[in-house]
Order: structure tokens, then C-alpha cells, then sequence
């Protein structure tokens, strides 16, 4: 592996790792749950269990009783005793005998057994008698029992010389359980719920084919995210506006669209731009309202026309009367006029509503009664913004995206899967529609994130407005539409539209 290969892929495993950790942070909250249950339960369940006590009474095995005559190899052989005096103290014999002399109401020597331990001390002459009840007093005592019943039997039967084994160190009562550990329990239990909930994370986001970045959308469509929209204020009767305090950063999205749009058709600008959507509640709507409204506020003059003639709403995001509007004008057949075109509180932008529903919208809009209202409205306005029904419940927005210079589709951030957003890809490339690229709409941004963070502290300072008023600052707009018209070789006058008009208010400006 070369040098470059081994520096690409130790940059895909930092990516995959600041994908996983992202992954995690957006569940913060599961793992957060699952470890804070699993300990509640550790310490509730640990509070149940009766707790045992050990009590540990010291033998010293000695090969001969009297100290002065013992020498190394007296040493070694006890030694080696200890390991059989350590077997010989869980014998039947033994045990029955502590069973037999013990004030123990209900103990057999099976339950004795269970209770005993024994060990050898390595490298000494010690045995440890240990034995675990749950009463520390009858821990102590049958621990000292088994000692005592021990020594006593080992000097009757003279298995070794008199007086070589004693009790060195009798058991006392223990003060504090040895089980259950309630910290331990509730520590591993925390540690096991992290566990779990990651790992239920990870499988949900494995099952998860929701479009969650630009990756996923490039992965999904083959198109590039021509913009990231964050969360914008929730209104079920009015669409949220740029105009009306949206969070500046947010604001300044919609018009860092415009200006991809112009980037992405600079060799045919396209004037008549469709927004899309793979399902209903994407935020198609909220998008082409903002869209024209941005590309007014730059000077243009927009016409937003409600195709949606199935649930229509671009009325009510700006308070206008929907009796009358495309319907009207498609079932008349009668020349474009003025008043098709409601003005609306925002200079340059204006509105024609969907009307009264039809009950044939697909056949109407496959009409050429339409395409004559288009050609009559390219004629009046810059810019042409068509707002549609979903791509994929109806044939209606196939029909508009054959007919429009430009199409745009919005997919929503964790909701719009990657096979719907292909679809709908694929629905559009096939009515022969100039796919612009995707609008990523309602990402979460995050603490530091330029939306959030660095563009409210940096940039809103130089603004000269407040905030809170949801304006952009002009000067990178402008001089992205200068670059546009360098390179487009197009000078003010005609159809340069944004460029030439945000360069002008610009100028006025100063």
C-alpha cells in the first residue's frame, strides 16, 4: 500500500468514527435511557436480595509442636500439609461432626458444604476456613465450629504429631455483606445499558434508510444537496417566511440557494424553476416560497404560481384570497392580465393561487392552455416559481418538471427515505426534467455549526440590523453575482436578472 493509500484510508476510518460519533450524539438521549434504567433496576433489584456475610477463621499447620526443634525442611513439609488439611476440612467426616455439635436448628452437612470454603495461602503454613451465611453472627460461629471441630479431630486421630495444628485466628462477625455489591451491580448495569443502547442505535440507524446529509442524498440521487435548510418555526396555517424573524442563518439559506441555482444554470438560465418533492410534508412549499421570495429581495420580479391542485397552501403563506386563480385562468382560455398576478406585502413577488380545485388537475396541466400561461408569464416576470403536488402520489409535478427550465426537489432530513427521493429522482429524469440538484430541508444544527453559530457571531455583526429582523447581508451575494456575470459574459440589461439587479441595489445602497 502506498503512502497516499495508506493516508486515504486512515481519513475514511476518522470519517467513519466522526460518523459513528455523530451517530451516537444524535441518539444521546437512548443512551442516556437505557443506562439510567438499567441502573434504577440494578439498585431496586440489588435492594431485594437478602444480603450473605463471610466469616474467616486462620489455621496454622505445624509438623512439629515444639517451635525451637522446627527447621527447613519441617518447614516445607508443612507446607505441603496445608493442601491436604485444606481437603481433608470439607470431608464428610468433619462436617458431621460440626452438624452433630453445633446448636444449628434445620443444618445438614449438604448446607454446611455449600457454605464452606477453604484456602490455602500460598507460600505459608495458613488455612483459611471461610463460610457464608446470610446471618453474620451464624457465619462467625459456624466458622469457628469447622476450625475448632478440625483441631480437635486432627489431635484425637493423630494424624500428625500432637499439637501441630491451631487456630491462629478465630472468625468474628462480619460488619458488612459481601454480597450483593450494590455499587458494582448498578456500575455494570450502567455500563450494560450503554452497551445495549448503543448497539440499539446502531441497528436503528442500519434500518434506517432516511436521507440524514448531503452523503446520503449523493448516494440516494446521484445529485448534489444545492442547500441545507435548518428547523424553521412551525406554523399549520402559515408557511414560514424569511421575511417574518426567521433565525438569520436560516434566512441567509434560501438566498445561498439562489445563488447555487444561478451557479448550476449558468449556461441556460433558467426562468421557469419547479420545486419538488418525493412526498407530502417535505417542505416543497415552504421552499419555493422562500426561493422566490429570496430571488425578489434581490430584485427580480417572481411570479409563484400554486400548481399544487390538489392541496394548494401558497395562499395562505401569504394571505391571499384563493377563489379565484390557475384554474380560472386555464379554464377561460383568455389572455394573462394584471390582476392574475396578486401582489404581495414583499416588493417584486407576486402570486397567483391554485383557484378552485379541479377535479381533473392532471389533464389540465398536461393542457396547452398551460404552456400558454407560462409563455404569458415569462413575458411579464423574470422568474417563474411553480409549486406542485408530491412526484410520486400523482403524475401532476412529471407534467411540470417536462415543462419547466429547471427542476428542484426538496427532501426532508430523517424522514424522506433514500428510495423515495430516488424515485422521485428517477420520475423526473424520465419526463426529461434538468434535475438542479436536492434541498436538504429541516436539519438539526448543531452547537458550532456555521448556522448556529459562527455566522450569528461573526457575520451579524457587520450587518448593521438586528437579527432578529431576519435579514442577510448583501455583500456575498453580490459578489457571487459578479463572478456569475463575469462568467457568463452578461452585462446589465435584458434577463441578467439577480445579477444585474443585486449589483444595482447594492450600488444604491451605498
Amino acid at each position: 500500500m502506498t503512502e497516499a493509500q495508506e493516508l486515504s484510508a486512515d481519513a475514511q476510518h476518522a470519517a467513519d468514527a466522526k460518523r459513528y460519533f455523530a451517530m451516537l450524539g444524535r441518539w444521546w438521549w437512548l443512551l442516556l435511557a437505557g443506562s439510567a434504567l438499567a441502573g434504577a433496576a440494578a439498585f431496586f433489584i440489588t435492594g431485594t436480595i437478602q444480603p450473605t456475610y463471610q466469616a474467616s477463621a486462620t489455621l496454622l499447620i505445624n509438623q512439629v509442636e515444639t517451635p525451637g526443634s522446627i527447621v527447613y525442611s519441617d518447614v516445607l513439609t508443612s507446607e505441603r500439609l496445608t493442601q491436604t488439611y485444606r481437603e481433608l476440612i470439607t470431608k464428610r467426616p468433619i462436617l458431621e461432626s460440626v452438624v452433630n455439635k453445633a446448636n444449628e436448628p434445620g443444618l445438614t452437612v449438604g448446607e454446611l458444604s455449600s457454605k464452606l470454603d477453604t484456602k490455602a495461602v500460598k507460600d505459608t503454613q495458613l488455612v483459611t476456613v471461610s463460610v457464608r451465611d446470610q446471618s453474620a453472627e451464624r457465619a462467625a460461629r459456624l466458622a469457628n465450629n469447622v476450625a475448632q471441630t478440625f483441631v480437635e479431630t486432627e489431635t484425637s486421630d493423630a494424624i500428625t504429631r500432637p499439637g501441630t495444628t491451631r487456630i491462629v485466628e478465630p472468625a468474628g462477625v462480619p460488619s458488612s455483606p459481601v454480597s450483593p455489591n450494590l455499587r458494582l451491580n448498578v456500575a455494570l448495569a450502567v455500563l450494560l445499558g450503554l452497551v445495549l443502547a448503543g448497539g440499539l442505535a446502531l441497528l436503528i440507524e442500519y434500518m434506517d434508510d432516511t436521507v440524514k446529509s448531503s452523503e446520503d442524498v449523493r448516494f440516494a440521487s446521484g445529485m448534489p444537496t444545492l442547500v441545507e435548510v435548518g428547523r424553521l418555526p412551525h406554523d399549520k396555517d402559515r408557511i414560514p417566511l424569511s421575511s417574518r424573524g426567521l433565525p438569520m442563518a436560516e434566512a441567509e439559506t434560501y438566498a445561498i440557494l439562489r445563488t447555487n441555482v444561478q451557479f448550476s444554470s449558468i449556461a441556460r438560465p433558467a426562468r421557469v424553476i419547479l420545486i419538488a418533492s418525493a412526498n407530502s410534508g417535505d417542505g416543497k412549499s415552504t421552499t419555493a416560497a422562500n426561493y422566490a421570495l429570496a430571488c425578489a429581495e434581490a430584485g427580480k420580479t417572481v411570479a409563484l404560481l400554486d400548481a399544487d391542485l390538489r392541496r394548494p397552501s401558497l395562499h395562505r403563506a401569504f394571505g391571499l384570497d384563493n377563489s379565484s386563480g390557475l384554474t380560472n385562468l386555464l379554464l377561460k382560455d383568455a389572455p394573462l392580465d394584471a390582476s392574475a398576478l396578486l401582489p404581495t406585502s414583499h416588493p417584486n413577488l407576486f402570486v397567483i393561487p391554485s383557484g378552485p380545485l379541479p377535479p381533473n388537475p392532471t389533464e389540465l396541466l398536461e393542457w396547452s392552455g398551460f404552456d400558454a400561461v407560462i409563455e404569458q408569464l415569462k413575458s411579464k416576470v423574470d422568474l417563474v416559481v411553480l409549486d406542485s403536488a408530491p412526484l410520486l402520489a400523482v403524475a401532476d409535478a412529471r407534467i411540470l418538471a417536462a415543462k419547466a427550465d429547471a427542476t428542484i426537489l426538496v427532501a426532508d432530513q430523517g424522514r424522506t427515505r433514500a428510495g423515495a427521493l430516488r424515485a422521485a429522482y428517477y420520475a423526473a429524469a424520465r419526463a426529461n426534467a434538468n434535475v438542479l440538484g436536492v434541498v436538504l430541508n429541516k436539519v438539526r444544527r448543531g452547537r458550532g455549526s456555521y448556522g448556529s453559530y459562527y455566522y450569528e457571531r461573526s457575520y451579524a455583526a457587520h450587518d448593521g440590523r438586528s437579527k432578529e429582523h431576519g435579514r442577510v447581508p448583501r455583500p456575498i451575494t453580490a459578489l457571487a453575482a459578479s463572478t456569475i456575470a463575469r462568467s457568463n459574459g452578461q452585462g446589465t440589461g435584458g434577463h441578467g436578472g439577480v445579477i444585474d439587479v443585486v449589483l444595482h441595489r447594492d450600488a444604491k445602497r451605498k
